[in-house]
């Protein structure tokens, strides 16, 4: 039997999957992690442990394959941007800088002043936003020039996997779009260093590769590691964003994808590259194939802080039944879903923007504050799909948040399009493995390798009645949340001036 493994290095977990050929789940390891906090607004997580983490889940699955099964390749994805930085001998000089830290974020405001945000947006086609690489070496440099003095090589997670499985230093097409490549040309722009005051330090980026590009294979000191066959092919594959929309089915222009996670993140599958505006264009490296994305901090902990500090021992699905009972709309209280503590990142970016529940009154009761959150998260979800470059004409959902069939259907409402929810699991792992799939020549292209690999999807249809409210909620979200920006930098203040107070 011929199996191929997919590996996803989420922020919070990290799994691997072999499936055989035909998309049939063979054996499954997930490890957990969490991001360290040192200070406000940032985030980091130690290298060497989420290498370790990652080790642990394919020596699991291996162990578990029978004797006769023939593992075909490797395929990795893993959360995106951020900064893994390694050294000539290939350790890591400090903890990762994570997609979601904002200390960069008065790089970018100068940026924004100065007009150098517009050239790099001239150059790859979208904005730049503060847990992109780009910004943390330039926070580095002023900061941390030690750092980059040792350093040799900036990674994004599931290139430092890459990395330890075959010792390649490469990257892809996802993770160096932005800012790095011309977006005319595809090719690496050392430019963008000169603009961003770092010309210095623009040889920390490794080759790029199309995420179907087998780009080593397994060293003698992996294979010993993980128990996977030295010299097995390893493909590049791609950003946890476009893997999970490859994994649920979506790979053709038009079609949208978002996941229901830690975070929320929103796309469009397009044949052009971004033109700047608040999405993240990132080539595929493949065919003709972008994606048009929009990432938000806000995510399911709003739903997690909910069940233990408000319902405190009742769970999600008692949550569930609580917003139920609550009318579209909940009679006009709106929660701001903005409950991360480095801010907001799209479509708007904000370190200082906080959650809040906007317009209660004491007729309203638990049911109308849960399900606020439901609709405000949702709201999140469509204010990202409307800076998107092209509204989808699909919509496949993933992440955790995909598994309530309420949640769902009251999305349907809120966005007003069909959604499609795969029914099988770990779809950036799955995307991961359509990739190599692709990349060993299993299948000719991605559309046959999602087919062969997806599996079956439930449908949910938008109600008109409910989506016409939506509408006008909608509305009032957006005005709502505009207007909360100069109450969120003075609670900032606030904040700032209360660090410390013990009376």
């Amino acid at each position: 039997m011929r199996v191929l493994l997919g590996i996803d290095a989420g922020t919070t977990a990290i799994t691997t999957v072999a499936y055989d050929t035909s998309g049939s789940v063979l054996a499954t390891a997930t490890e957990t992690q969490s991001a360290e906090y040192p200070d406000s607004g940032r985030a980091e997580q130690n290298m060497t442990a989420v290498w370790s983490r990652t080790r642990e889940t394919i020596e699991r699955v291996v162990s578990t394959l029978d004797d006769c099964v023939e593992i075909d390749g490797v395929g990795i994805t893993g959360q995106g941007d951020g900064c893994w930085l390694i050294d000539a001998e290939g350790e890591p000089v400090r903890d990762a800088v994570l997609w979601s830290d904002s200390r960069a974020a008065p790089i970018l405001e100068t940026w924004n002043e100065d007009g150098t945000m517009d050239a790099l947006v001239e150059t790859c086609g979208s904005p730049v936003y503060p847990g992109m690489c780009l910004p943390i070496l330039t926070w580095l440099a002023e900061h941390e020039p030690e750092t980059l003095e040792r350093a040799t090589t900036a990674f994004s997670c599931k290139d430092w996997l890459g990395y330890n499985l075959t010792g390649s230093r490469v990257t892809d097409y996802t993770e160096a779009t932005v800012p790095f490549l011309d977006r005319e040309t595809g090719n690496f722009d050392p430019t963008v260093f000169e603009r961003a005051g770092i010309p210095e330090w623009n040889d920390l980026i490794p080759d790029v590769y199309a995420g179907t590009d087998v780009i080593g294979t397994v060293t003698s000191d992996a294979a010993s590691r993980t128990g996977l066959p030295e010299g097995t092919p390893v493909v590049a594959g791609a950003i946890d964003v476009a893997a999970s929309a490859i994994g649920a089915g979506a790979v053709t222009p038009g079609d949208g994808a978002v996941s229901l996670g830690t975070s929320l993140f929103t796309q469009t599958i397009t044949r052009t590259p971004g033109t700047g505006g608040e999405s993240i264009g990132m080539a595929f490296g493949i065919e003709d194939r972008w994606t048009a994305a929009i990432g938000s901090n806000a995510g399911t902990p709003s739903l997690e802080w909910v069940c233990e500090e408000l319902l405190e021992k009742e769970g999600i699905e008692t949550l569930e039944r609580i917003a139920a009972s609550s009318p579209a709309g909940s009679k006009g209280v709106l929660f701001l879903p903005y409950l991360s503590a480095t801010g907001e990142r799209g479509p708007f970016t904000d370190p200082n923007a906080r959650a809040g529940f906007v317009g209660l009154t004491p007729e309203h009761g638990r049911a109308h504050v849960v399900r606020s959150v439901y609709e405000g998260l949702s709201l999140a979800v469509r204010d990202c799909i409307e800076h998107l470059p092209a509204a989808p004409n699909r919509v496949f959902l993933t992440g955790g948040g995909s598994r309530s069939t309420f949640w769902c259907d009251l999305l349907a409402d809120c966005l007003g399009v069909e959604l499609l929810v795969p029914r099988t699991d770990h779809p950036a792992a799955r995307g991961a493995a359509a990739l190599l799939a692709v990349g060993l020549e299993i299948e000719p292209r991605l559309e046959r390798a999602v087919g062969r690999l997806a599996g079956e999807r439930d449908r949910y249809s938008p109600n008109e009645e409910a989506a016409g409210t939506y509408d006008e909620v909608y509305a009032a979200y957006r005005r709502t949340r505009r207007e909360m920006e100069p109450i969120w930098r003075r609670q900032a203040e606030l904040r700032r001036s209360l660090e410390g107070a013990s009376f």
